[in-house]
C-alpha cells in the first residue's frame, strides 16, 4: 500500500515535518449562496467583528473596479459585488494579540496586558479568483500577496502552475506556501526562488486556499514585538454547476 507521503512525492508535493507557522487567515468564499469573508485556521470557521474587514475591492476582467457593498452581519461580513468580478482583494485587520503570563492570547496590545510575554500586530490579505477566465487582471497592491502567474481555474488536480510571493511589491525568497490551508496545512510548496516564484501543484478540484506568512519586527513599539502578515490565494478549480 502506498503511503500518503509516497503519493505526495509522486505528485511533486512536500509534506513538511514542521509546517510553516500560520496564524488565522482570512479569505472570501461562498456561504448560503452569498460571498462572505471567512476567518479561520485550517478547517476552522470562526465568528469575528465585521469591522475588522477594512477593505474589499472587486476587479473586473478588464481590470476596472466594480462597485462592491460590504454588509455587516452579526459576526461576519457579507460581500455584494455589482457584476461578475474576476477577483476580489481583501484587507482584514485583526488588531493586536498578546500572550499573557498564563499563556492565553488576548486581542489587546502588549502594553495593556500585564506580564505579557510577546505580542503581534496581525494583518490578513487575500486574493479570491471568482469569475477569472484566461488572462488575469492586475492585482491591487497589498502588503503580502500570493500572485498567480498562471490562471489555475480549469486545471485538474496534479497539474502545475506558477505563483509569486510579494511583500510590499518585492519578491520574497525562501518562502514555503501552504497548498491546502483548509484540508492539509502540512502540505507546502518548494521554497520560493530569488524572484519570489515557485511552481506548485493543484491540490483540489473544488476550493483551494493557499497561504503564506511573513513577520516583520517592530522596533521601539510598546504595543507589539512584530507585525505578522498572513496572505491567502483562493479559487475553485472546477466551479460547480447548479442542478
Amino acid at each position: 500500500m502506498k503511503t500518503l507521503a509516497s503519493l505526495l512525492a509522486a505528485a511533486g508535493l512536500v509534506l513538511a515535518t514542521a509546517a510553516p507557522a500560520l496564524s488565522h487567515g482570512a479569505w472570501v468564499d461562498e456561504r448560503w449562496g452569498e460571498l462572505a469573508v471567512i476567518y479561520g485556521h485550517g478547517a476552522g470557521d470562526d465568528g469575528y467583528d465585521p469591522a475588522k474587514v477594512v477593505k474589499a475591492t472587486a476587479i473586473a476582467a478588464d481590470g476596472s473596479e466594480l462597485p462592491l457593498k460590504m454588509q455587516p452581519a452579526a459576526n461576519y461580513m457579507r460581500l455584494e459585488p455589482n457584476g461578475e468580478p474576476a477577483l476580489i482583494a481583501l484587507e482584514f485587520d485583526n488588531g493586536y494579540w498578546s500572550e499573557g503570563a498564563d499563556g492565553k492570547w488576548l486581542n489587546k496590545p502588549k502594553n495593556e496586558v500585564p506580564g505579557a510575554r510577546r505580542a503581534t500586530r496581525t494583518i490578513k490579505n487575500s486574493i479570491a479568483l471568482i469569475h477569472a477566465h484566461d488572462t488575469l487582471p492586475a492585482l491591487p497592491p497589498q502588503p503580502l500577496q500570493i500572485v498567480p502567474l498562471d490562471n489555475p481555474i480549469g486545471l485538474k488536480p496534479g497539474e502545475t502552475y506558477r505563483i509569486r510571493v510579494l511583500f510590499e511589491g518585492k519578491p520574497l525568497e525562501g518562502k514555503q506556501v501552504v497548498l491546502d490551508y483548509v484540508g492539509l496545512p502540512e502540505l507546502v510548496s518548494a521554497k520560493t526562488d530569488a524572484k519570489g516564484e515557485a511552481e506548485v501543484t493543484l491540490r483540489n478540484a473544488g476550493l483551494n486556499v493557499l497561504a503564506v506568512s511573513h513577520d516583520v519586527p517592530l522596533d521601539g513599539s510598546s504595543a507589539a514585538d512584530e507585525t505578522g502578515y498572513t496572505a491567502t490565494l483562493t479559487f475553485v478549480a472546477e466551479p460547480h454547476v447548479d442542478e
